[in-house]
């Protein structure tokens, strides 16, 4: 391992810095355990669940097993469709809803790889090799994945001109004058 003083010199100054901002009295307790300053709420205190119920049948009730759901807690994703008046078994449905199949047929009408997410990995890593990060970045070991597609990305006010210099509606984008 390759350390430099400056760099040593750097990280004793923020552990000292840290160390300053404390209240002065031990973060640890007389059993040497860390301590919790503000526990903060308890999670089953502000969470709602829904009520209680004790079926006439407890054969009917499914087996406990770890990491399934529980019958009382709350399924935010499901009470909205409901509420919503849509269908919550659909969330279930790994089948395509008819009402999307034509956006998906018009966003692989050129076609799609079956191996997409491996060929945009492998274009990143080839990008990712080509720019070297800065001192930085180098220092604290980012790899300046946030710039690999920058030279990709749109501006939005400049494409919303274009379109609409082309006569293109664009209806959801508010006017900028």
């Amino acid at each position: 391992m390759n350390f430099r003083p400056t760099k040593l010199i750097f990280m004793l100054a923020l552990g000292f810095l840290v160390a300053a901002c404390g209240r002065g009295e031990s973060i640890f307790d007389k059993n040497g355990d860390f301590k919790i300053r503000d526990a903060g709420p308890d999670e089953f205190s502000i969470i709602p669940t829904k009520p209680l119920e004790i079926p006439e049948d407890t054969v009917t009730l499914p087996e406990p097993t770890l990491g399934s759901k529980n019958r009382v807690d709350l399924e935010p994703d499901r009470d909205a469709i409901t509420a919503l008046g849509g269908n919550p078994e659909r969330l279930d449905s790994e089948l395509i809803a008819s009402d999307e199949q034509a956006l998906i047929a018009a966003a692989s009408r050129s076609g799609v790889p079956g191996n997409i997410r491996d060929q945009i990995d492998a274009d990143a890593k080839v990008i990712a090799k080509k720019r070297k990060p800065r001192f930085f970045q180098r220092w604290i070991g980012h790899d300046g994945r946030l710039q690999t597609y920058k030279s990709e990305s749109l501006d939005p006010v400049l494409e919303t001109d274009r379109l609409r210099r082309q006569g293109v509606r664009t209806p959801s984008v508010r006017i900028v004058e």
